[in-house]
């Protein structure tokens, strides 16, 4: 009874397997899906933004430190906080799409927010992202985020 409960810890465990074409293609479905919430985002089109994400496992929200258990409560912290604000860049400086299963995938990035009130003054934000995507029918849809930012 011993051995096997060994075992378990010595044999090595793989991850699943996708061939390059299968991982290159996944990549660029998720770089798409990122691109048009970006977009989304620079148009401050939160219902838009909201239909790419899937909140069904409750795996939660955490943005600059503070944990949201549902993605509701998050989004409408956001619009509150968007009240005043005319328009918004992103500019993606550097991201990584680890592609982790045919169902699951990491998508970290960085860069900068350029953000202009509705009194014409702007500011400047530097993020710092983590998505993690997974495949739900033919969608990829955010299942967990983490987002930070400093001025």
């Amino acid at each position: 009874m011993i051995c096997p409960f060994f075992f378990g810890f010595i044999e090595t465990s793989a991850g699943q397997n996708i061939s390059t074409l299968q991982k290159t293609r996944i990549e660029q479905q998720i770089d798409s899906v990122f691109q048009c919430s970006i977009k989304a985002a620079e148009q401050l089109a939160y219902d838009q933004l909201s239909k790419g994400v899937d909140d069904r496992h409750k795996a939660g929200f955490i943005s600059n430190g503070t944990y949201f258990a549902q993605y509701d409560s998050l989004i409408d912290l956001v619009k509150a906080r968007s009240q005043g604000i005319a328009k918004q860049s992103i500019s993606v400086k550097q991201s990584k799409i680890t592609v982790l299963s045919e169902q699951i995938v990491l998508l970290v990035a960085t860069g900068n927010s350029n953000i202009e009130v509705t009194d014409g003054s702007t500011f400047s934000v530097k993020f710092f992202w983590t998505f993690v995507y997974e495949k739900s029918g033919n969608e990829w849809k955010v299942i967990q985020s983490h987002q930070s930012d400093f001025r």
